[in-house]
């Protein structure tokens, strides 16, 4: 099924154990809500674990009914049980050979999130739990300048927190686009204003196979130094040739990040390619089935041919996927 959720008060996707069991997270309320409509314990299956504060219009997840219940109405008894802010966009039955489980986080073919920045004094009551709000203007055409240098393989270890787990750093970047929108402003004629003219949302969207924990973040908190002026485009060639994660920016906050779609086959099909359905250009939208905005070249983790499955090298070198 795809999910969407806000994340503000979630510490994460996945459920906690130990020391953090107890915690509220997406994927806990998940199995609540399917446990009352199959009256009895449901485990899930993920494709991301995104971290505390980090939003979705695309995950996805897979788990093992003890009896069919029909897509719509499986949606709808979700819809009754879990909280405002999570919600089961689609849902469909897919089955292995031998029965074996189907795999989310293995099996999909690339992830795309997107990090929003608002760059500009007024604050927006409806969006400031979606996006980093910086007090001025950045340099768009610097930011995509050194955004190119993400493409391809390379080694991210700059570009990793201190507790990620992943076994490599090698990561592969299939594209990475920095958009920006002008934000105008609403009463012009009224006094004592803090909008400016420059003010603008920015949009950067990440897709890879996958990513290591508070890569995007970093990769995002990093541009923005090069949006501001404080290091060159030419910089990210050095960070991702000589790794040091001291030499790169700071990691951006949770809730600008969004995970926008996980790629998925479906049977024979070719990797989905589509357009994330947004309610609004302000709101977060809700994802429509096996559509996003992505291209599909790429898969969870590491590198694999356009449209292809994921091989067994990448598998191994996968790590844990998460943002």
């Amino acid at each position: 099924m795809r999910l969407a959720y806000d994340g503000a008060a979630y510490h994460g996707f996945a459920r906690q154990g130990g020391a953090g069991e107890g915690l509220a997270t997406v994927q806990g309320e998940l199995e609540r809500a399917l446990a009352k409509l199959y009256k009895g314990p449901i485990e899930t299956r993920g494709a991301s674990r995104t971290d505390a504060g980090v939003h979705a219009w695309g995950q996805l997840v897979a788990f093992d009914p003890p009896f069919s219940i029909p897509a719509r109405g499986l949606l709808l008894g979700l819809a009754s049980q879990l909280p405002a802010d999570i919600v089961a966009v689609a849902a469909w039955e897919e089955a292995r050979e031998g029965g074996a489980p189907v795999q989310p986080r293995f099996e999909n073919h690339g992830k795309r999130y997107r990090y929003r920045l608002r760059c500009g004094r007024q604050r927006n009551p409806w969006t400031a739990g979606r996006e980093w709000q910086l007090p001025g203007a950045l340099d768009v055409a610097r930011m995509r300048e050194a955004a190119a240098h993400f493409v391809g393989r390379h080694d991210f270890a700059s570009f990793r927190a201190s507790a990620c787990q992943a076994s490599t750093t090698i990561r592969v970047i299939n594209q990475v686009d920095v958009r920006a929108q002008p934000l105008g402003d609403p009463y012009p004629e009224d006094d004592g204003r803090l909008a400016a003219p420059r003010d603008a949302t920015l949009e950067i969207d990440v897709v890879g196979e996958a990513f290591l924990h508070n890569m995007v973040r970093i990769m995002v908190g990093t541009l923005v130094e090069v949006g501001r002026g404080q290091r060159a485009p030419a910089s990210i060639q050095e960070l991702l040739a000589r790794p040091d994660r001291r030499a790169a920016g700071t990691t951006a906050p949770a809730r600008g990040l969004t995970l926008v779609e996980v790629l998925w086959r479906r049977g024979d099909d070719e990797v989905p390619k589509g357009t994330a359905q947004e309610a609004s250009g302000e709101a977060v939208g809700v994802m429509s089935e096996g559509t996003a905005e992505a291209t599909a070249r790429g898969s969870a983790e590491e590198a694999s041919e356009e449209t292809a499955p994921r091989s067994a090298e990448a598998a191994s070198e996968s790590g844990v996927s998460r943002e």
